[in-house]
């Protein structure tokens, strides 16, 4: 079997300053990639700032250099790297990287992927987030199948629902509206994530929230807060309910008018159960009809006109379920990386 000659080099944490532990929970994602690679006859290293790892991934096979102790251009020389994987890739020490290759090799990025994020991941040529490009990435030439995509919404509801909210699911092809009727659900984001930090006019939860009940008195909000992250403060206001992060969020669905949030993945799998959805700030689904973008600066008088276009949805929801994100587990399967389109990327 002809297996192109590709060496890749992962980065973990590389030129972090701020909290470079946080990449510990993404080295496994590259540990299985590269494991698999090596079966498939590709090389690849690893450059890592020591705080990034996590120790039971460290083996015998694959070769780990640390910050500090190898230079980032040296390696590339040394190893005949081709490719280079980094996540995220919207930092600073991001950007610090990117400086330093300055083309010498072909810059692949990673990101948890949506649905659910924590159990899946995609990969990029162009970044991640607000800086991916899905549409030139396969989402243009996409053929959405109908039958499969509600064959995986399905088994993706049951798991949000449970067998209880399986007895009547929510429809998807139908356009509904916000109903102002009904609480208004919004999912508030870590101050701390590059989404809010880089794509987002508004950078405090507690603005977001003060914002949202001056602008709408009259409208009641269900605010929940991101069960991982730290406010200063949140506001008490008379048209704002706050829900426990320890809730499913899913479950209580009917009882929602319509989601607002910020670029969140949680706007994503409310759109996939079929509710109206509107966002602002920049995220990976903006302005591709999964939901409806709205001006932090402009925001409508009637949020009641807000409604949803099922047939732009699932279009973009099928390629971002069925063939962008990645299961997890499936990374430890050479078979199954040789037949993705990571490893066109990676070997291109």
């Amino acid at each position: 079997m002809w297996v192109p000659v590709m060496s890749i080099l992962f980065t973990l944490g590389l030129y972090q300053t701020r909290k470079p532990e946080r990449w510990q929970s993404k080295h496994k994602v590259f540990f299985y990639l590269s494991q698999s690679l090596r079966s498939l006859g590709i090389d690849s290293c690893f450059l890592c700032n020591p705080a990034s790892v996590k120790e039971r991934f460290i083996e015998s096979e694959a070769e780990y250099f640390f910050e500090g102790e190898k230079d980032l251009v040296q390696l590339l020389d040394e190893k005949n790297i081709t490719h280079l994987v980094i996540w995220g890739g919207r930092t600073d020490a991001d950007e610090r990287i990117r400086k330093e290759v300055g083309g010498r090799v072909r810059v692949i990025y990673g990101e948890y992927g949506w649905f659910p994020q924590s159990q899946h991941c995609y990969f990029s040529p162009n970044g991640t987030n607000a800086d991916a490009d899905l549409w030139n990435e396969g989402l243009a030439e996409h053929k959405l199948d109908r039958r499969r995509f509600l064959f995986a919404r399905r088994k993706l509801l049951f798991s949000m629902l449970g067998w209880r909210g399986m007895v009547s699911p929510p429809e998807f092809f139908r356009q509904c509206f916000f109903d102002v009727q009904k609480k208004i659900f919004v999912p508030l984001q870590d101050e701390q994530d590059t989404n809010i930090v880089l794509s987002s006019p508004v950078k405090t939860m507690s603005a977001f929230v003060e914002g949202l009940s001056s602008t709408y008195p009259d409208q009641k909000f269900l605010v929940r807060a991101h069960p991982r992250a730290h406010y200063e403060s949140l506001p008490k206001l008379p048209n704002v309910e706050y829900q426990s992060p320890a809730v499913n969020p899913f479950k209580s669905y009917k009882e929602y008018g319509g989601v607002l949030g910020i670029n969140s993945t949680m706007l994503l799998q409310f759109a996939l159960l079929g509710l109206p959805v509107a966002g602002i700030g920049e995220g990976v689904a903006s302005h591709s009809g999964v939901y409806t973008d709205l001006d932090w600066y402009d925001l409508p008088q009637d949020i009641s006109l807000l409604g949803s276009d099922p047939d732009a949805a699932a279009k973009v929801i099928d390629y971002m379920l069925r063939v962008k994100q990645v299961n997890l587990p499936d990374l430890r399967s050479p078979k199954y990386v040789k037949q993705s389109y990571i490893y066109r990327l990676l070997t291109s």
